[in-house]
């Protein structure tokens, strides 16, 4: 349960300290990689986790599990091979975590989350770039109030043994290697 109290560091009003879970209607898990000349976007659709939020935000963690299976681009067909062997493997490997190791605040409501990324039993360390977005009552007085932050990233899908590409006829590869991470969160203290 968070603390009533809030802190205020470099005139930011912080959310209160204690655990706080996903708002799953207001939180999008997504990733976009170039296909060919245009950018395809997808996103995991189920996924569970924490966000413990310290008296010091520097010892803040968050935990997060994705289900593999979940994952959605629209299409069909490309979620089906996203899903196969040549990339996720989701018989073999069901869930993608991040653990976060270090929280680095960079301004005012700015900061470095660094972290560990299993994808395939494959971990590596990743650096979010992520944002405060504020923090306040629900919208009704029944509702519990909420904490909005933004991240992204950016990866290299060979490092975790996705390496998958078809060389297309006016050159270059079907699928770029790097993909690009992007979290938009709402949370809400753990009940």
């Amino acid at each position: 349960m968070a603390s009533e109290t809030p802190q205020v560091i470099d005139r930011t009003k912080l959310p209160t300290a204690g655990t706080w879970t996903f708002d799953k209607a207001h939180t999008r898990l997504e990733f976009v990689a170039r296909h060919m000349l245009s950018k395809v976007r997808g996103r995991f659709t189920e996924f569970d986790g924490t966000v413990t939020i310290a008296e010091s935000p520097e010892d803040s963690h968050v935990e997060v599990e994705m289900q593999a299976a979940s994952l959605t681009t629209d299409t069909s067909m490309r979620d089906d091979h996203l899903r196969s062997d040549d990339f996720l493997e989701v018989e073999t490997y069901p869930t993608l975590t991040f653990r976060s190791k270090a929280l680095r605040p960079t301004g005012e409501n700015t900061f470095q989350l660094v972290g560990d990324l299993t994808i395939k039993d494959i971990t590596r360390e990743v650096v979010l770039e992520g944002e405060f977005n504020g923090w306040g009552p629900g919208m009704t007085p029944d509702r519990p109030p909420l904490a909005a932050f933004s991240a992204r990233t950016e990866i290299d899908r060979h490092d975790w043994d996705m390496t998958w590409n078809f060389t297309v006829e006016t050159g270059g590869f079907l699928v770029s290697r790097k993909v690009q991470i992007e979290i938009e969160t709402e949370l809400n203290p753990q009940q």
